[in-house]
């Protein structure tokens, strides 16, 4: 085991064996849930908390709707790294050996899209397992993605998408563009994140399908489990552990669904949850 020294804490590197023998794991969403929205950091005290779960021999677990190459650009997530990581809303799962599960867009959807952006161009982020790339950038992409506090993806030849298995896309389209696509497509589901720009997965897709499989390649128990998380697309993620915790930052439907509600994350809501409802051992920072 090595530690890693930081201005105000310690990061543990934990050297683990993959394998089936976990008692509990603890899933999060990433932004809103570990990452502030307001500071577009990690707070300290849920960087405590993430260590001391895994100095216990807890599984830990993003589950995120962003990409790797996203999550890997935070100072954080250069020197912790999770368990397993369920990634583009559950559709691509791996941990550090291996592939957990995989759930590509089908091909005659990607298609449908491809075409009717050449016939009604909008921009577009088109996400395979080990890389994201758009078509053209506007204003609304580019504001966007400073409220994400992450690079904007390349402009590439989004004709690649044809031959290659794409996870997710998220263009920015207006909701008369939206309905045009909807009718044109006949495997999938959207998740509207901001009145400018959906997510666009496989109809049998989400978080809760990408838990299942961890939780089935772990050999792991529901009442073991829990769940943190603060958005609507965090909805099948609460509801398919043994708790589901809200951060007091969350949306109101999201509050709603929860076993419980915590402070935000910015009040140290996750370290404060683990502490308080969890029979993990954390302790006082």
């Amino acid at each position: 085991m090595a530690a890693l020294e930081s201005d105000s804490f310690t990061y543990v590197t934990i050297t683990r064996k993959w394998g089936h023998d976990y008692d509990k794991s603890y899933f999060f969403d990433f932004d809103g849930t570990i990452l502030s929205h307001t500071t577009k950091l990690v707070p300290d005290s849920a960087i405590y908390a993430l260590n001391q779960l895994q100095k216990q021999g807890i599984l830990t677990i993003v589950a995120t709707g962003r990409h790797i190459t996203e999550i890997e650009e935070f100072d954080f997530c250069q020197n912790f790294k999770f368990d397993a990581y369920i990634t583009l809303n559950g559709q691509y799962c791996f941990n550090e050996t291996e592939t957990i599960y995989s759930n590509p867009v089908s091909k005659d959807d990607v298609d449908a899209i491809l075409d009717h952006i050449q016939e009604d161009p909008y921009p577009c982020v088109f996400v395979e397992k080990d890389r994201q790339y758009m078509n053209f950038y506007t204003d609304s992409v580019i504001e966007e993605y400073k409220k994400l506090g992450t690079s904007l993806p390349p402009l590439e030849n989004i004709e690649r998408a044809r031959i290659q298995p794409i996870y997710q896309l998220s263009p920015y389209l207006s909701e008369k563009q939206e309905k045009e696509l909807f009718t044109r497509c006949h495997d999938i589901k959207i998740d509207r994140w901001t009145d400018y720009v959906i997510d666009v997965l496989p109809a049998i897709g989400g978080k809760d399908i990408g838990i299942q499989k961890v939780m089935e390649y772990y050999d792991l128990k529901h009442k073991e489990t829990m769940g943190f998380g603060d958005a609507t697309n965090d909805i099948p993620l609460l509801k398919s552990v043994g708790i589901g915790v809200c951060m007091g930052n969350g949306k109101e439907e999201v509050k709603q669904i929860a076993d419980y509600v915590t402070d935000s994350v910015d009040e140290g809501g996750l370290y404060n949850a683990l502490k308080k409802i969890s029979d993990s051992k954390i302790s006082d920072i």
